[in-house]
This record gives structure tokens, C-alpha cells and sequence, in this order.
């Protein structure tokens, strides 16, 4: 075993959204029996009193800025802004990208050429870096560095046997109220794929309640609730030109550069029927989900299904079963291990 305790190194829960990211990872790596700690740049042990060495680390670019390097551990970075940071400081540098077609944002400027990489999984691909210029800030003028990186997306946060057919039962699925909760950021400036589910939910009669995570945190379980309350959860991927976005704003262009959410993971984890825009998100659920790439007929499509309650369930748990089995924090910590062995 290359590390003998995991630190994940990063935003407090409920300060980001990527602190649900950071709350995934611990819970799995604590539920696999790793010694597991949570720390951020506010609060940390001092090295005096802390051993460092041998620690596998996950952080995120923008949240370790007191992370400790130490040249016997390895690091697991997301949007590695500052590789040099790392290089030749630590035993191991690993960066984790999103697994889309390509990017083009303040951060990232890539396009992902799986032939060049290692699969790992459905969900995780591996590759060597020999310069930064998938990098935004380099990618004119790259640096030739070594380091690795991966290609992943997240995934549920329910652990395998978290992920019940009992859920099926417990979740609305068209036979509660007439709501459906959407747990995450919304601008109908931005987001017009959405307003068209919005807009054909309400022919139906069917409201939707926002809450934004950026203004009201709600906590894993009570998101968890709320989407077992709601008659369907669609994840619904905006399809923006990743050209003539502005600065920071890649979610407007979700569905064009083939970004994997884990609000769909989350929602079939639940109980809930697998509802998507995304043709990537279609493909890599092995087709079992409902997917329409016009919103307003993917509606009607998830709609109908739920009003054909002989096959709903079994649907629903051969959806249940492709997550359970390949899309829990589980599954990416197998990954990353595997990665270790390269």
C-alpha cells in the first residue's frame, strides 16, 4: 500500500458545492476502513503534532492553499490550477479533470482524446501529461511538466448498500403531490432547456420549488427528502455555445461538451426514475434512462412512463442497479486505486 491514512484537504461542508464532492469521498473512504480525515485552510493540525507522510490527499484547486506538501504522499487535485505547486515536491501528482469531449473555460482548455488514455472504468479514464496546456491560463504558451492526471465524473452519495429497491416504493414516482423540488443553481437566463421541462410540467399542472445551494445549503439528507418527494427529477443540462460563454460559466454548456452530473446518480440512488437532455448521460447509463434531446417532449416522454406503473418499477431498478454498481464514491476510490498500480 503506497499511503496509510487519506486526507481529503478542502471546502467545509455546506461553505461550496464541491464540499458535497469532499462529503462523498469521506464517507466512502471511512465506509472501505481507511483512516480518514477532513481538513481545510482554516482548520488543520500543525505538522508538529500531525504526521503527514504517506497520505493519500484529494483537494480542489481553489481550497489548498495551506494544504501541507510533503514528498512521501500522493495528490489527487481537481482543477490543479498550480501544478508546479507539486511537482517534484511530492511522490505523486494526480490530477482529476472532468470526463467531457472538451472544455474551454477559466480553468480548463482541453479536449479529451480517450485513444491517448487508459480506460479505467466506464466513468474514469488515465493519462499522462507531458505539458500543462490543458490548462486555461497556459494553454497558448505550455510548460512541459510531468504529472498524470484522470478523467472522471462523481457519483452518488449513497453507499452501495445504501442504493435500496425500497427506495423505489418510499419515492413519489406520480403517486404523491404534484411537485417536483429542484435542489441546485437556476437562471432562466441561462438555463432555457430547463424553463421548456418547467413549462410543460406546468401544462400538467405539476409545480416546481427551487432552492439554491448558494443561498440556502441544505444538507445530503434533506436533499435526499426532498427529491424522494418530488413526482419525477429530471437532470436537465444546458447547451450554451462552450465558445461564447463567459468567464466561469461552463454549466451554461453541460450538454454541449458532454458533461456527466451527478444529480441523475443521485435521483436513481433514491428511488427515482432516470431522467435526462444528455445524450453522454443516456450513453453511459446504458440506455436505461428516459432521454429526449427536445425538454418539453422529455417531459411528456418521463411523464407517460410514470403513468405505466407495470413496468415503471422494474425500470427503475434495472437503473438503480447500473448505479449501485458503477456510480458510488465507492466505485471512483476502486478507480483511484487502480491508477495507483500504473
Amino acid at each position: 500500500m503506497e499511503f496509510n491514512k487519506v486526507i481529503i484537504w478542502g471546502f467545509p461542508l455546506h461553505t461550496h458545492t464541491h464540499s458535497y464532492i469532499h462529503n462523498g469521498w469521506v464517507k466512502a473512504f471511512k465506509h472501505l476502513k481507511y483512516e480518514t480525515y477532513w481538513f481545510h485552510d482554516k482548520d488543520f493540525p500543525n505538522e508538529n503534532i500531525f504526521d503527514y507522510n504517506n497520505t493519500l490527499f484529494i483537494t480542489e484547486g481553489y481550497a489548498d492553499d495551506k494544504i501541507p506538501i510533503i514528498n512521501t504522499s500522493i495528490y489527487f487535485v481537481h482543477i490543479c490550477i498550480n501544478p508546479e505547486k507539486y511537482l517534484g515536491k511530492v511522490k505523486r501528482l494526480i490530477e482529476i479533470r472532468y470526463l467531457v469531449d472538451y472544455i474551454k473555460d477559466c480553468n480548463y482548455n482541453y479536449i479529451l482524446d480517450k485513444a491517448k488514455c487508459n480506460k479505467i472504468s466506464n466513468a474514469t479514464y488515465y493519462e499522462k501529461l507531458y505539458n500543462n496546456a490543458g490548462l486555461a491560463k497556459y494553454n497558448n504558451n505550455p510548460i512541459l511538466m510531468n504529472y498524470e492526471c484522470i478523467y472522471t465524473c462523481w457519483a452518488t452519495d449513497l453507499l452501495p448498500e445504501e442504493i435500496k429497491e425500497e427506495n423505489i416504493e418510499l419515492s413519489n414516482n406520480g403517486n404523491g403531490e404534484k411537485i417536483i423540488y429542484w435542489c441546485g443553481s437556476y437562471d432562466t437566463n441561462s438555463n432555457k432547456e430547463l424553463l421548456k421541462f418547467v413549462n410543460a410540467a406546468n401544462e400538467k399542472n405539476i409545480k416546481f420549488v427551487f432552492n439554491n445551494p448558494w443561498n440556502n445549503p441544505l444538507s445530503s439528507e434533506d436533499v435526499k427528502s426532498l427529491t424522494m418527494k418530488s413526482i419525477m427529477s429530471p437532470d436537465i443540462r444546458c447547451s450554451g455555445d462552450p465558445n461564447k460563454i463567459n468567464l466561469g460559466e461552463t454549466g451554461t454548456c453541460h450538454k454541449s461538451i458532454g458533461y456527466i452530473p451527478c444529480r441523475i446518480l443521485k435521483a436513481i440512488s433514491y428511488g427515482l426514475l432516470g431522467i435526462t437532455n444528455s445524450k453522454h448521460v443516456y450513453e453511459l447509463l446504458d440506455k436505461k434512462v428516459i432521454y429526449n434531446d427536445d425538454e418539453y417532449k422529455l417531459f411528456h416522454d418521463a411523464f407517460n412512463r410514470l403513468n405505466d406503473k407495470e413496468s415503471l418499477k422494474d425500470l427503475i431498478k434495472e437503473q438503480m442497479k447500473i448505479v449501485r454498481e458503477n456510480h458510488t464514491y465507492v466505485n471512483r476510490i476502486k478507480d483511484l486505486l487502480k491508477i495507483l498500480e500504473l
